[in-house]
């Protein structure tokens, strides 16, 4: 009894002693190559929990990009260095252009983005300069950490780092996405407004978790976009005037770009932004007329058609069509509507923002970005 004792007691020793050496294990970072996301969430735990709920963590694996990207690969070439190059970056770096390894198919991963050190905006090859191991790069200045070495760099304050992957022109030179340049060409370079300013913000949470606890009360939001939240910031709708004259009522509307350091909308060329107009009977509700307007890229073939897929958009585009709303800019629109003279009339106008991709048939993503309603009284 007593021997059994003493050797219950010893295996609870040895599973005690083995959970502590556990527990005060550093994480096991990859020395002399990319590290998992998943090995910087043992310490980072909500700066990892945030970029898990991100874009850039389904870079690879979301269904609309797999169908675009097989959709590509059967043209042949150099499809796989085109797309992957943002879509998993670290398979350009090792070579795993067959996405093997998991931490390539980790998408745009932390430690991909924590060892960058350098970006050739103009190289659509191979835009990234990267130096791998036990160093990693970030914007705050004075961090310390117990796992690896750590290192401030301006890089990560810039949009430089952004644009890498947010800028890509193909062989004709055409800009398909254009993010980068669109800020470049506005007034937040001259404001020292960067892309993390918006997309970056700060939000409660812990740097990382140590025996001391918390480094800090805020850290940055690496979920990187708040999409709807951020486009009915950024892009507003306004009345100016509304004009009635011999059974005519004319409205004109502003949309304005108030909050958007690049185009509205920016990006892939599948997305959009639609101005719906309609004049109602205020009496009746009888519809008096209606219009739409188009805010949107178009890219074009070299018959002068708009290019849907996504494999004609990246290597076979040679024009652009774009009329978006650029950083700061009021767009006015005028829309007229036959009105029985002396009849009330409700204006409704709304925006909203499209994307649809070719690959997902049937399926687009709608956002109302603002409205205005609006009675004129008869006359």
């Amino acid at each position: 009894m007593a021997r059994r004792l003493a050797w219950g007691m010893l295996g609870v020793l040895i599973i005690l002693g083995t959970a502590v050496a556990h527990a005060a294990e550093k994480p096991r970072l990859n020395p002399s190559g990319f590290t998992p996301s998943q090995v910087c969430g043992t310490c980072h735990q909500d700066i990892y929990a945030m970029w898990k709920d991100s874009k850039h963590a389904r870079a690879f694996e979301n269904p609309i990009f797999a169908a675009a990207y097989r959709e590509v690969r059967r043209e042949g070439g150099s499809a796989k260095e085109l797309c992957l190059r943002c879509h998993a970056p670290i398979a350009g770096i090792t070579g795993d252009l067959e996405a093997r390894q998991a931490v390539t198919r980790e998408g745009v991963g932390c430690d991909f983005c924590h060892s960058v050190t350098g970006v050739a905006i103009r190289d659509t090859g191979s835009p990234f300069d990267v130096e791998v191991g036990a160093t990693k790069r970030g914007a705050k200045v004075g961090a310390t950490s117990p796992a690896h070495a750590v290192q401030p760099s301006i890089l990560h304050k810039s949009s430089r780092l952004c644009g890498g992957c947010h800028e890509f022109r193909n062989d004709e030179g055409v800009a398909v996405i254009s993010t980068f340049s669109e800020w470049r060409a506005s007034s937040y370079p001259s404001e020292l407004r960067a892309c993390q300013d918006c997309h970056f913000v700060p939000v409660s949470g812990r740097i990382a978790v140590q025996r001391q606890g918390a480094l800090g009360a805020t850290i940055p939001d690496h979920r990187l976009q708040r999409s709807q939240e951020q486009l009915r910031e950024a892009v507003k709708l306004d009345l100016v005037r509304t004009t009635r004259n011999a059974g005519r009522l004319e409205v004109v509307l502003a949309v304005r770009n108030i909050g958007s350091g690049h185009a509205v909308p920016t990006g892939h060329p599948s997305r959009r932004l639609l101005l719906k107009v309609e004049a109602r009977s205020a009496g009746s509700g009888a519809l008096l007329g209606d219009a739409t307007q188009t805010y949107e890229k178009v890219i074009l073939g070299g018959s002068g058609k708009a290019l849907l897929r996504d494999v004609e958009l990246f290597l076979r585009g040679r024009e652009v069509r774009d009329t978006r709303i650029t950083p700061g800019q009021a767009r006015s629109e005028t829309f007229a509507f036959p009105v029985p003279s002396g009849e009330a009339v409700r204006v409704h106008a709304e925006l909203e923002y499209l994307y649809r991709s070719h690959v997902l048939a049937g399926n687009e993503w709608r956002v109302q970005v603002a409205r205005h309603d609006s009675l004129i009284p008869g006359n």
